[in-house]
C-alpha cells in the first residue's frame, strides 16, 4: 500500500525450502488464485519461452522483470514459473514481511527476501546479486515499485534493476546474465455491473455522496464524480479545498498544477535541491525515499511537522494516479473496474476483494543480454542502467499494446456497449 511504514527496518534474507515451494506453488495454483482475492479463472503463456529453455540449458542467470498492475502480480508470476520449470525467488517490500511472525517465515522459505523500497538498500542489492551470481534461482523484480493499477500503462520503471543486473554480471567471470521483460495483462471474463455497482454504492454511502437520480445510466459520469468528490475530501482534509476551483480548466490540469505545487513546497521543506528535470513521479519517490529515511532513523522518532509532511507526500502520490484521462481515453470494462478499485483503495487504505473471473496474460519478450548491454555502452555503468531501463520498459509496455490488440475477453469492451 502506499501508505509509509514507521517500524524499524529489518532484513528478511531467503532461506528456501524445496519441499515448501513445491507445496506453497501447489496451493497457490489450487487455493490462492482461485479465491476471491484473485479470481484468477485462466492463465495463458505467449511469447519467448523457447528462449527461456535455451538460456537455462547454456547456464545463463535469468532476470525476470515485470509490470506491477495488480496485487494479484506475484501469485500470477509463481504459477508462471512452476509451468515453465523455474525456481524463482521475489525481491518484496519488507512491510509485507512485517504482517506477521509467520508470513515472513513462509515468505523466507519459499525463497523470497525483503527490501525497503524507499531507501538504497545495500543488503537487498547484494541478496539479489549473490542470487544471481549462483544461478539456482531466478529472480523476479517489479521495476515500477509499487502496485500502480493501471494495468494498460507502464509507471517509469526504477532503474535499481538494471544496476543489480550489471552489478551481477560485473561479478562473473563467464556465465550471461539475461533480462526477461514480461507483460502481465489482467481482464475480465464477464461484465461484473453488479459488484462494481455496490462498491460504488457503498463508497458513495461511506464517503457522503449522493448519487444524481438516474446515474446508473451513464457508468462513467457517476464514477468521476464519486471520484472528484473523494479527491476533494482528500484535499479538504489537508487544507486545499480551494485547488479543486479554477474556472476555465479540466480537471486534469487543476490537478497536475495543484501537484507540482505540493510536490515543490515538498521539496523545499525537505531541503531537496532543485530537479534537474525529472518526472513528476521521480520527484514523489524522491520525497517518500527522504520522509521515510528521516521517520525511520534509529536515533529519532516520527514528529508531528514530519507526520504531516508524510501525509503530504502520499496526497501527491495518489493526485498523480489522476493526472491522466486513463479511463476517459478507452473506457473498456477492464479499466472501469481498475479506476473504481483504485478510488477504493485509496478512501479505504487497503487492497480491495476482485469483482469477478479474470483471465492473465503473460507475454514473455525476447531476453536481453547484460553484458551486451554494458559493451554497447562503452563499459560506462551509468549509460548502460539508463539503456537497459529503457528497453525493459519499453518492451513491457508494447508487449500490453499486443496483448489488447487480440484481447477477445468481455473486459476489453468499451462500458457504454456493456
Amino acid at each position: 500500500m502506499l501508505e509509509f511504514s514507521d517500524a524499524a527496518y529489518r532484513f528478511f534474507p531467503a532461506e528456501p525450502s524445496p519441499f515448501l515451494i513445491r507445496t506453497g506453488r501447489a496451493l497457490n495454483r489450487h487455493v490462492v488464485l482461485p479465491g476471491k482475492n484473485h479470481h484468477i479463472r485462466e492463465i495463458r503463456i505467449e511469447g519467448a519461452t523457447e528462449a527461456i529453455l535455451e538460456a537455462r540449458a547454456r547456464g545463463d542467470r535469468l532476470l525476470y522483470v515485470i509490470n506491477h498492475p495488480s496485487h494479484s502480480d506475484p501469485q500470477v508470476i509463481t504459477e508462471v514459473h512452476r509451468r515453465l520449470g523455474q525456481p524463482s525467488s521475489f525481491m518484496a517490500a519488507y512491510d509485507v514481511f512485517l504482517r506477521s511472525r509467520l508470513n515472513a517465515w513462509c515468505m523466507q522459505k519459499l525463497g523470497h527476501f525483503s527490501i525497503d523500497r524507499e531507501s538504497g538498500d545495500r543488503k537487498a542489492m547484494a541478496a539479489a546479486i549473490n542470487i544471481l551470481s549462483k544461478g539456482e534461482y531466478a529472480l523476479n523484480i517489479f521495476p515500477e515499485g509499487n502496485v500502480y493499477l493501471t494495468n494498460d500503462r507502464v509507471t517509469p520503471f526504477l532503474d535499481g534493476t538494471a544496476f543489480i543486473a550489471l552489478k551481477a554480471r560485473q561479478s562473473l567471470d563467464e556465465a550471461r546474465i539475461q533480462i526477461v521483460p514480461i507483460s502481465l495483462k489482467f481482464t475480465h471474463l464477464t461484465a461484473p455491473r453488479e459488484p462494481v455497482t455496490q462498491r460504488m454504492i457503498q463508497l458513495g454511502a461511506d464517503s457522503g455522496y449522493q448519487f444524481a437520480v438516474g446515474s446508473t445510466a451513464d457508468p462513467l459520469g457517476s464514477m468521476l464524480g464519486l471520484g472528484q468528490h473523494i479527491l476533494r475530501s482528500f484535499l479538504k482534509t489537508h487544507g486545499y479545498e480551494a485547488e479543486m476551483t479554477s474556472p476555465g480548466s479540466s480537471v486534469y490540469e487543476i490537478l497536475e498544477r495543484f501537484a507540482r505545487g505540493l510536490v515543490t513546497g515538498l521539496e523545499e521543506s525537505l531541503a531537496l535541491p532543485p530537479p534537474k528535470d525529472p518526472s513528476l513521479v521521480d520527484r514523489i519517490r524522491k520525497i517518500r525515499s527522504t520522509i521515510h529515511q528521516i521517520r525511520t532513523a534509529p536515533e529519532g522518532k516520527p514528529t508531528p511537522e514530519m507526520t504531516a509532511l508524510a501525509r503530504r507526500a502520499i496526497l501527491a502520490f495518489r493526485v498523480n494516479g489522476y493526472l491522466t484521462p486513463y479511463l476517459t481515453e478507452h473506457p473498456t470494462i477492464d479499466r472501469y473496474d481498475e479506476t473504481v478499485e483504485r478510488i477504493a483503495e485509496d478512501f479505504y487504505s487497503q487492497a480491495m476483494p476482485r469483482t469477478g473471473p479474470r483471465r492473465a496474460v503473460a507475454r514473455i519478450h525476447p531476453l536481453i543480454d547484460v553484458g551486451a548491454a554494458l559493451d554497447d555502452s562503452g563499459g560506462k555503468l551509468r549509460d548502460a542502467v539508463s539503456s537497459l531501463t529503457r528497453g525493459m520498459e519499453n518492451a513491457v509496455q508494447s508487449g500490453l499494446h499486443e496483448i489488447n490488440r487480440a484481447n477477445d475477453a468481455p473486459g476489453a469492451t468499451l462500458v457504454h456497449y456493456a
